[in-house]
């Protein structure tokens, strides 16, 4: 049996991960195109349930357009893009 050791090990050793990055968002849009929070959403949005969560949650934290947030340490930050984008 694999232990946990040995599977984050293998998790995190694939190379090339920038042509990886690349090779993914290609499949959304073309190369030098910007973006929208909703298209990233499905790559920066790693807890569960997703973008529905964060919606949820920013709406029981009672966040509005006015509301500054400030995103520390949160991973690559798809839930602080979601909330600056209203």
């Amino acid at each position: 049996m694999t232990d946990t050791a040995t599977k984050v090990r293998e998790h995190y050793s694939p190379t090339d991960l920038t042509n990886r990055i690349k090779s993914a968002l290609s499949t959304i849009t073309d190369e030098g195109q910007t973006l929208s929070v909703a298209q990233f959403a499905p790559f920066d949005q790693f807890h569960t349930r997703g973008i529905l969560a964060t919606a949820e949650l920013a709406a029981a934290a009672g966040l509005e357009p006015s509301t500054r947030v400030l995103d520390l340490g949160c991973g690559i930050g798809g839930p602080a893009r979601d909330a600056a984008k209203s």
